[in-house]
């Protein structure tokens, strides 16, 4: 990432058993995400309820290690912050 300043957005998907693979589908670039919900039937026939939203990202991390994220994402702010440069990560 080095010094540059924006804010970088990454998602990491933890590693499951029980994955949606009918709701969550990965770019090809490793860099989008889209995310699919059925309509609520018992809503009625009059149903404006949003069901697609996609996400254009510095990085999908699916069914990445704690290691491997940390390199993509902590690894160069930290190295900063201890070089007396704020930096921030949310979880």
């Amino acid at each position: 990432m080095g010094t540059r300043k924006k804010v970088h957005a990454f998602v990491r998907v933890k590693p499951t058993d029980d994955f949606a693979h009918e709701m969550i589908k990965y770019g090809d670039d490793n860099k989008s995400i889209d995310i699919h919900l059925k309509k609520d039937i018992r809503r009625g026939v009059v149903n404006n309820q949003q069901t697609d939203w996609s996400f254009k990202l510095d990085g999908v991390l699916h069914n990445a290690s704690q290691d491997l994220v940390y390199e993509t994402v902590a690894k160069d702010v930290v190295a900063q912050a201890l070089d007396g440069y704020n930096g921030n990560l949310v979880n």
